[in-house]
């Protein structure tokens, strides 16, 4: 499975359209494919035409307006369905209930065919719920094969067998997550380089909070914001190569990352940050919809998330602060002395979709997203239906009906959802203009640049049966809740010795040996 190769150029001449937001993925694909033709229409002329195949599809909404009711009810689905032979049955659940409900789902033995998640799916490869997909995407999947490089195969593969389809990470990047910077805040408060080290990061949060950057003269600035139960803070943890999802080798044991000295070095930090006030005081408890509100109201100087976004964040300011000059730049993270990998982990993909055991004929799965990764299946996820929100001439030149009378409503969901293939500058220019991709890989250059290795790429999941545990290298209750009391100073930093202690004890010990001998087994180089 090889990495991809451009296989389309499109004519830069456009009617397009202002920006898409998105928790996720909404790239395209630079790679060349053999055929932009349905499955059913691969087949050979003299089999007859087989029935629609119904495909049930458990996914998230990520926080995005999707369709209700019938989904063959919806025109984009009713579309993709007829150009697949399928019929499809997609349930979308809220983002921010999604994993508890998946796991009612699965332990009331509600299995849809597919399920998407961000990996190999822990509950469902642990009950031997997923069917290897490897001879379906050798014989039915030859697209997703070029289109799909070697390192997000690997990722979504245990014991030589693969358990998932991968999407491919966007521009190349090595992570999807990353430091946002007010580059107009840092011009006003006279700090004229990223920081470089905890304590040049330090010196700019305290500027933001004391040099009124926003210009208001209330000192209601934000230095840096995060949101509930320790989300979006992971690079703030990352430039002491702590990582609350990865897994370090210390004293010849793998522990993961949230249990390391490292760790406790990291919620030192942030609780120095929390105490000066350069922390959000609302982090533990801020939603989506309230942290957005806070960074454009002009209130927040730095903050972390996808890179994929780079351009979505400055276009909301430009939209919510007209004439303000807002920048917004990607930052690679400082490094805290002795550091030699920051940032958050990297990862060669994004969502994954897996093939449970309830389904009746893989191998129109497999065809239905080899389909969405053809030329035809990329245009369809970057634009939509063709002749409704776009047109293309007999010379391939493509008009995005972004703002015009069909405008183009399902672009949120719809490129979140099956977008599979990656990063294609020339498709995206057509869907949101030169600007927005010179931005998007100008936080794609950084994400290129830093990142913390995988050292469990490929491993089994290493799971407790209490939630508070939960599974090795995911942060269980046990981690959030001392990590809050640590930072917000409802307990001493040294607590944190006492919470690695009673994990250990209460399970983590067997899933630290489990860990171990797989990577002396497996990963270990």
């Amino acid at each position: 499975m090889n990495a991809s190769k451009k296989w389309v150029s499109v004519a830069l001449a456009v009617t397009m359209a202002g920006a898409l937001a998105a928790c996720g993925n909404n790239n395209t694909n630079n790679a060349k494919t053999e055929s932009s033709a349905s499955p059913a229409a691969n087949a050979d002329a003299t089999e007859a035409p087989k029935a629609p195949v119904k495909i049930s599809l458990l996914t998230t909404d990520n926080s995005q307006p999707v369709p209700g009711g019938n989904a063959m009810d919806d025109p984009t689905i009713k579309y993709l369905a007829e150009k697949t032979n399928t019929i499809l049955d997609i349930t979308f659940l809220p983002a921010a209930q999604a994993d508890n409900l998946k796991k009612v789902k699965f332990a009331s033995g509600e299995l849809p065919d597919v399920i998407s998640d961000y990996g190999v799916n822990g509950d469902l490869y642990a009950n031997n719920q997923l069917i290897p997909l490897n001879d379906y995407i050798d014989k039915y999947g030859p697209n997703l094969k070029k289109v799909i490089p070697q390192a997000a195969w690997d990722g979504v593969t245990r014991d030589g067998k693969i358990y998932a389809i991968p999407e491919s990470a966007a521009g190349d990047s090595k992570v999807n997550r990353m430091f946002f910077v007010r580059k107009d805040w840092m011009d006003k408060v006279g700090i004229t380089e990223t920081p470089k080290t905890p304590d040049e990061l330090l010196t700019m949060l305290r500027a933001f909070r004391d040099k009124d950057p926003n210009g208001n003269g209330k000192k209601d600035e934000i230095p840096l914001s995060g949101r509930e139960n320790f989300t979006w803070l992971d690079t703030i943890l990352g430039m002491f190569g702590a990582n609350e999802y990865g897994a370090t080798v210390i004293n010849g044991e793998v522990v993961p990352s949230n249990t390391s000295p490292q760790m406790k070095q990291a919620l030192t930090f942030l609780k120095q940050l929390y105490d000066e006030k350069l922390l959000d005081s609302e982090f533990m408890s801020n939603k989506r919809n309230t942290w957005e509100q806070k960074i454009q109201n002009d209130q927040v100087g730095l903050w972390v998330h996808d890179p994929n976004l780079g351009w979505d964040w400055q276009d909301k300011l430009n939209k919510a602060l007209p004439g303000k000059g807002a920048i917004v730049e990607p930052m690679i993270s400082p490094k805290a002395p002795g550091v030699q990998y920051a940032g958050f982990g990297i990862s060669a993909y994004n969502k994954t979709f897996s093939v449970t055991k309830k389904a009746k004929d893989p191998e129109a799965i497999v065809k239905f997203f080899d389909w969405l990764v053809t030329e035809e299946g990329q245009e369809f996820v970057t634009f939509g239906i063709p002749d409704v929100t776009y047109t293309k001439d007999s010379a391939g030149k493509i008009t995005y009906n972004q703002q015009k009378d069909t405008d183009d409503k399902t672009a949120l969901w719809r490129t979140i959802t099956f977008n599979l293939a990656g990063w294609n500058p020339d498709l995206k220019k057509v869907q949101v203009g030169d600007e927005a991709v010179a931005k998007l890989e100008e936080f794609f250059t950084v994400g290129k640049q830093e990142g913390q290795p995988n050292i469990l790429l490929g491993a089994p999941t290493f799971k407790s049966s209490l939630p508070e545990i939960g599974e090795f290298a995911v942060p269980g209750t046990m981690f959030i809740e001392t990590a809050a009391k640590i930072v917000m100073g409802d307990q001493p930093v040294d607590y944190f010795d006492e919470y690695v202690k009673n994990w250990r004890s209460r399970g983590g010990d067997d899933l630290i040996k489990q860990a171990t001998e797989w990577y002396n087994a497996n990963g270990k180089k």
